[in-house]
């Protein structure tokens, strides 16, 4: 098969993997180092953060494991993985929940969030009955350290002098939302559904509209919008919110933060303010619209391939040897990882900072959502959703894109292949190159292409014309001059 040299998210993946695995500490257990130091935009020293324990633990067993779900597991990504398990077991507590110890007290809500993304991933790859009572156990630990009221239960602690910070603990729902759904297990739906509550009713920070009224950590996109992903799926979970009520809530959100904080070409905001972009935000964008395109808002899988094609993969460290980063350990634990601090057209875009180890995971993820919904099946069709490169176990697609108007699709399955055409490309003006015996007709308003007739080993090649638009876009104060 032809692979041509264009974006294949197995491959950023791989480069995501070495660098996770160079951030953490041998000399400490394998505590993640959180940071990288940066200094006149030089990557300067690995540095270890309040936020190494259940935030950057968490994350990176939920990364590892994401991870081997779209390339073949090494024996380093196995170890790596035994490893920052083992170091995040060790810092559970006899509540249940995650210890800090450099706090010397029960880590930061968010934290206990990105813990818990990292536990549920865990069980639903090895379906662990021990792990599975721990789960139960830390919920409960939750729920005991929340303060409660009639409808719903929040946590004071999270609180600045400003706003009430729902976002940094309701950032936990998809994860309980999601052992919920493998297991059935209530108490989770039930603490899941107040701490909804908690966000959407008794938070003023969101507006009914979807306007995020606070900026900066208050206004912070990523748990925003990954709090808004984990409400809807926990609406369509049970019966305790009025799920087309959260569901336009969340469209309104999606809507505001696409038309203010993000760019036509992929570029998300950090916050509400914010004039970088952090990759989390990114897959925060990214998940959110899968939701909504899961509600028939088809409309987003332009926004997913966009963000995918000209931002996510591009925040990604490659090519470190022209940043003469002196250190060697550094190095290592820059090539690969993902920046917190982007422009548009621009890496380490802030004179003094860090590049977070979250933006690892998040990174990873965005790439891993991306790869999983590519190429969607069920038992009567094969769907691809985005011109990437991606495979399934019943088609392998090589994209030509942007380098030529051209898609391969090679087909393993008999089913049906219907391929979803962007906005850009009218489904009538695609010119399918394949064996008389394959059939080819437009559905759903000429947005879909409908390939029947393929056999297992037969190529169908796709091709059309790329437009090309160049324009100037306004990004956080700032004018670029792109063509796409």
């Amino acid at each position: 098969m032809l692979r041509p040299a264009t974006p294949d998210l197995r491959d950023p993946m791989r480069c995501a993997v070495e660098c996770l695995l160079n951030r953490m500490d041998p000399s400490q257990n394998y505590r993640p180092w959180f940071a990288v130091e940066v200094v006149n935009h030089q990557p300067m020293r690995l540095r270890h953060d309040v936020w190494d324990f259940g935030d950057t633990s968490g994350r990176f067993l939920e990364a590892l494991i994401l991870a081997r779900q779209m390339v073949p597991a090494t024996r380093g990504m196995l170890v790596g993985e035994r490893r920052i398990r083992r170091f995040l077991g060790s810092l559970i507590d006899e509540q249940g929940l995650v210890w800090n110890p450099d706090r010397k007290a029960p880590d930061h809500m968010f934290a206990q969030g990105s813990a818990l993304y990292g536990l549920v991933t865990d069980f639903e790859a090895s379906r662990d009955a021990a792990l599975r009572n721990r789960i139960e156990r830390f919920i409960a630990g939750l729920d005991g350290a929340a303060a409660h009221e009639k409808d719903y239960l929040w946590f004071p602690q999270v609180a600045t002098k400003i706003a009430p910070c729902s976002h940094m603990a309701a950032y936990q729902v998809l994860p309980i939302v999601r052992f919920y759904e493998l297991t059935g297990y209530r108490p989770a739906l039930a603490y899941a559904e107040q701490l909804s509550r908690w966000a959407l009713y008794h938070d003023p920070t969101v507006t009914a509209d979807g306007v995020i009224t606070k900026s900066f950590w208050e206004g912070h996109l990523h748990a925003w919008m990954d709090t808004f992903s984990g409400i809807i799926r926990c609406s369509r979970a049970g019966s305790g919110l009025d799920h087309a009520e959260v569901t336009g809530r969340s469209r309104k959100l999606y809507a505001w933060v696409r038309a203010n904080y993000t760019s036509p070409f992929g570029w998300v905001a950090d916050s509400v303010g914010s004039k970088t972009c952090e990759t989390d935000t990114i897959t925060s964008a990214i998940r959110l619209a899968l939701e909504l395109i899961r509600e028939g808002h088809t409309e987003y899988w332009d926004d997913i391939e966009r963000f995918v094609r000209n931002q996510l993969v591009e925040n990604q460290f490659r090519d470190v040897q022209r940043l003469d980063i002196a250190d060697t350990e550094t190095a290592r634990g820059v090539r690969g990882c993902f920046e917190s601090y982007a422009d548009p057209n621009t890496l380490l875009a802030i004179e003094k900072g860090d590049i977070e180890g979250c933006c690892i995971n998040g990174g990873m993820r965005g790439l891993f959502l991306a790869y999983q919904n590519a190429i969607t099946e069920t038992n009567g069709e094969v769907r691809v959703n985005l011109l990437l490169s991606a495979a399934s176990p019943s088609i392998e697609v090589a994209s030509f894109i942007p380098y030529e108007g051209r898609l391969d699709l090679y087909a393993a399955t008999s089913r049906p292949i219907l391929v979803r055409c962007p906005a850009w490309l009218a489904a009538g003006r695609v010119k399918v190159e394949s064996s008389p015996a394959i059939g080819v007709r437009l559905e759903s308003g000429a947005t879909v292409l409908r390939i029947t007739g393929a056999k297992p080993g037969a190529r169908v090649t796709l091709r059309f014309d790329q437009p090309e638009v160049e324009r100037t876009h306004a990004v956080a104060g700032r004018n670029y001059r792109a063509r796409w």
